[in-house]
């Protein structure tokens, strides 16, 4: 919170509250920083981190990302951010997947009786648009980076360009064909969003099915690669994702 509130001190930064709820017998605050300003020209990126609360590295790569760009005037002349830094507060102080009371978060998007953590940043995203979702994950438990990738136009993907990169500086790739249960190619799952569930949803795509967008998720493996290998490769993905938009 003091590295958040420090950014916000940025003119091009707001530290926007979305509401606060309690979990493990504590309140906890949750945010967005919105970074640069809607403009006709610009494209309106989100990115979002710390859903799983074992996954530390995304919430690092976020909250650095906004240190080091919140006075990049040739980004913000392109691109306005919305930065969900830290999704799971409780659970990321506990260094679990689940937050303080045992929930997977995200399986709760668009479910009958949500956690309160995503009831809130349900009810922020509504009325937004983006062009890009770019979600930063890791996964404990694999051999080597993949991620997903969700895209109504195929010519825009950017998958195949990201793992290239991941691999050539010197990251293992998972290249299993099946990950997490889906089918995978190099590294790659390619999922249609209309095959998808209808409840109980990732925030990835609950966020592409309320606020449209180009969705990219990746999956560093935190077995393998220090917390700073890990933001290496997060913000790595990130800069092609922006550098191809």
């Amino acid at each position: 919170m003091e590295r958040l509130r420090k950014i916000a001190t940025s003119p091009s930064v707001e530290l926007a509250p979305i509401g606060e709820f309690e979990a493990g017998g504590k309140a906890y605050p949750l945010f967005y920083l919105l970074m640069g300003s809607p403009g006709p020209n610009k494209k309106s990126v989100m990115i979002g981190a710390g859903i799983h609360g074992d996954e530390p590295g995304g919430v690092e790569a976020a909250v650095r990302f906004l240190e080091h760009n919140a006075a990049n005037h040739k980004l913000l002349s392109r691109f306005v951010f919305t930065v969900f830094p830290c999704n799971n507060p409780s659970g990321w102080e506990r260094n679990t997947r689940e937050n303080a009371d045992g929930i997977d978060l995200n399986r709760q998007f668009n479910a009958r009786k949500p956690a309160a953590e995503a009831a809130i940043i349900s009810q922020a995203l509504q009325g937004k648009r983006f062009d890009l979702l770019f979600e930063m994950h890791e996964d404990v438990d694999s051999p080597g980076f993949y991620m997903y990738e969700i895209a109504n136009d195929p010519s825009t993907y950017l998958g195949e360009k990201i793992i290239e990169a991941v691999e050539s500086a010197g990251c293992p790739i998972n290249r299993n064909e099946c990950i997490e249960r889906m089918p995978a190619n190099g590294g790659l799952i390619r999922r249609r969003v209309i095959r998808f569930r209808k409840t109980r949803l990732p925030l990835a795509i609950y966020a592409h099915r309320t606020c449209g967008g180009h969705v990219l998720t990746l999956e560093p493996p935190a077995s393998m690669l220090s917390l700073e290998e890990r933001v290496a490769v997060e913000l790595m993905g990130l800069s092609i994702a922006l550098d191809c938009s």
